[in-house]
C-alpha cells in the first residue's frame, strides 16, 4: 500500500497547489435578507453566511416535547419550559430573530398539519411546485412542517431520538429561510423529500437523517452558503443527498459543502443536477445503484453543471438493483447500476484522492449531454458540456485494508470534450483499467481526436437509449444500465 499512499499524496499536493477554492464557511459573500410576508413585522435586514451552531441552551428559545418521554441531560433541564407538543406550533410562535427551538425525544406526526385543505388551498395541486406566496398561504398542503420566511431559526433535537414521520409530500421544508439550522432530527417515510431547503441563503443540516422517503432524503435547491454535515441518508427512492441548482460561482468560491455523511441503499447516493460549485468530501457512498452523480440532463437553473469538487470520498459496492420487480415504486430515471461516480455532462470538475472500489460496472464514468436535452436550442451551445474535468490521485479497486475489490472498469469515458485529463490514479495492477485504453494526462489534456465533437457513437448510443427510460416500462432497446453487471473477478 505504500505506493498507493504516495500517489494519493501527489493528489493532495496537486489540490493544494492548483485549486484555490475555499469552503463556504471560509469564503462566503453575503446577501441581504429579503423581508418576508410570513412575518407580521419584517425582520431587520442582515447578511448571511453558513450559520453558526448555537450550543444548548441558547436564548431566546422555545421547547417542544411529547408527553411521557424519558428525559436525560439537557432534555430534562428543558422539560419544564415545554409549551408545545408539535414542532409547527413552536415555529408559528417565533417572534424573535435568532430563536432556537429545542425538540425533546419522541415521534412527531404533527396532527394539526394533516387537516384537509380549505378555500384557496383546496384548489391547488398538492403534487406540483408551489410559488412562495402559495407556500405562505398553504404551508401544509405539501409539507408536514413548514419553515417559510422565518430567518435565523435553529431547530435541534436533544436528549434522544427525535423522529418526524407523516403522510405528506415533504417532511420539513425551509423556504426563503435564510440562516436555517437543523440538527439531530430523523425525517422518514414521506412521499417525496425528507428535508427540502429551497431558495435559502445560509443553511446547515447537521446530524440529520433522511430515511425511506419516496424521493430524496436530504435536499437543497437554488440555495447558497450551505453545509450538510455528519448526516445519514438511506433507503430513499431517488437520491440520499441532493443539491439541485446550487449557486453557480463559476470557480470563484464554493456554494455548498457536504462532508462526513454516509448515504447508502438509495438509487443514487448523492445527486447534483446543476450541482454547481459544490464541495463533496470525506463522505461514504455505498450500496446504492450509483454512488454519486452530477448532471446537466434536464431544464434547471445553473446549466450546464460546473466547478464541483469530490475529494477523499469512499465510494464502493454501488450495485443495488432498484429496477426489477419494483412495480409502482420503480425509479423515475435511469442510472447505470454498478457505478461509483458519474459525470453526465459537466465542466471544470475535480475528482481527487477518492477511494473507489467494488462497483461492478464503472468506478468513474463521464459522458456528454447535448444542450438540447435541457431545452437549449442555440446551435452554438450544443457542445457546451464535458470539458475541463480532472481525475487526479484516485485509488481504484482496492479496499482500505488493501484487499483487491475491482471495479468493472476503473474509468469509462465517451471520448467527447476538450481539456479532460486523468493523472496519478492507481490500482492494484498499477495502472487503472480504462475505456478508452489510453486516457489523456493533465500534462497533455484532451483536445481534438476522432470523437471530441460528439463522442464515440457506440458509447453515446447506449446513453441515448437509456434516456428513453420511463418508470414501469421495460428497459429501452439498447440500454443495458438497469441490470447489475456480473461481479468482476479479483
Amino acid at each position: 500500500m505504500g505506493r498507493f499512499a504516495r500517489r494519493l499524496l501527489v493528489a493532495v499536493v496537486f489540490i493544494v497547489t492548483t485549486v484555490w477554492f475555499a469552503s463556504p464557511a471560509l469564503a462566503a459573500d453575503a446577501r441581504s435578507v429579503t423581508p418576508l410576508a410570513a412575518w407580521a413585522v419584517a425582520p431587520t435586514p442582515g447578511t448571511f453566511q453558513v450559520p453558526a451552531y448555537r450550543a444548548a441552551a441558547a436564548s431566546p428559545r422555545l421547547v417542544v416535547c411529547q408527553p411521557g418521554a424519558t428525559l436525560t441531560g439537557v432534555a430534562s433541564q428543558l422539560a419544564s419550559e415545554c409549551a408545545y407538543h408539535q414542532i409547527q406550533q413552536a415555529i408559528d410562535a417565533v417572534r424573535t430573530r435568532g430563536t432556537t427551538i429545542y425538540v425533546l425525544p419522541g415521534l412527531y406526526h404533527e396532527q394539526a398539519a394533516l387537516a384537509a385543505p380549505k378555500g384557496r388551498c383546496a384548489k391547488l395541486d398538492d403534487r406540483t411546485p408551489l410559488s412562495y406566496d402559495d407556500q405562505v398561504a398553504c404551508p401544509h398542503l405539501q409539507s408536514l412542517i413548514s419553515v417559510t420566511g422565518v430567518p435565523d431559526l435553529q431547530i435541534e433535537g436533544v436528549g434522544g431520538p427525535v423522529v418526524v414521520e407523516g403522510k405528506k409530500q415533504v417532511g420539513i421544508r425551509a423556504y426563503h429561510a435564510d440562516g436555517f439550522y437543523l440538527r439531530g432530527v430523523t425525517v422518514r417515510g414521506f412521499a417525496e423529500d425528507g428535508v427540502n431547503v429551497v431558495e435559502t441563503n445560509g443553511f446547515v443540516l447537521d446530524q440529520v437523517t433522511g430515511a425511506a422517503n419516496g424521493g430524496r432524503g436530504l435536499a437543497a435547491s437554488t440555495s447558497d452558503h450551505g453545509l450538510i454535515t455528519d448526516c445519514t441518508a438511506s433507503g430513499n427512492g431517488d437520491a440520499g443527498i441532493a443539491t439541485a441548482s446550487a449557486s453557480d460561482q463559476g470557480g470563484g468560491r464554493l456554494s455548498i459543502e457536504i462532508r462526513r455523511c454516509r448515504s447508502y441503499g438509495n438509487l443514487i447516493g448523492y445527486s447534483g443536477t446543476a450541482g454547481d460549485s459544490v464541495y463533496v468530501h470525506d463522505n461514504q457512498f455505498d450500496g446504492n445503484s450509483t454512488g454519486a452523480m452530477l448532471d446537466s440532463s434536464v431544464q434547471a437553473v445553473g446549466m450546464p453543471q460546473n466547478h464541483a469538487m469530490f475529494v477523499a470520498n469512499r465510494v464502493f459496492d454501488n450495485n443495488a438493483d432498484r429496477y426489477h420487480g419494483c412495480g409502482s415504486t420503480c425509479p423515475r430515471r435511469a442510472v447505470p447500476v454498478g457505478t461509483g461516480m458519474l459525470l453526465a455532462g459537466g465542466d471544470e470538475n475535480t475528482y481527487a484522492s477518492n477511494l473507489v472500489y467494488g462497483n461492478w460496472r464503472y468506478g468513474v464514468a463521464q459522458y456528454w449531454i447535448p444542450a438540447s436535452r435541457r431545452g437549449e436550442t442555440d446551435p452554438a451551445k450544443q457542445r457546451d458540456t464535458s470539458h475541463g474535468n480532472r481525475y487526479v490521485g484516485n485509488l481504484m479497486g482496492v479496499t482500505p485494508a488493501g484487499a483487491a475489490s475491482p471495479n468493472g472498469l476503473d474509468f469509462w469515458w465517451d471520448e467527447q470534450g476538450d481539456r479532460n485529463c486523468w493523472q496519478s490514479n492507481a490500482s492494484p495492477a498499477g495502472v487503472p483499467r480504462t475505456d478508452p485504453s489510453t486516457l489523456p494526462t493533465c500534462d497533455h489534456p484532451s483536445s481534438g481526436g476522432p470523437y471530441a465533437q460528439q463522442g464515440n457513437p457506440t458509447k453515446t448510443s447506449v446513453v441515448t437509449a437509456c434516456a428513453a427510460y420511463r418508470p414501469g416500462n421495460a428497459a429501452p432497446a439498447g440500454c443495458d444500465w438497469l441490470t447489475p453487471p456480473r461481479r468482476p473477478a479479483s
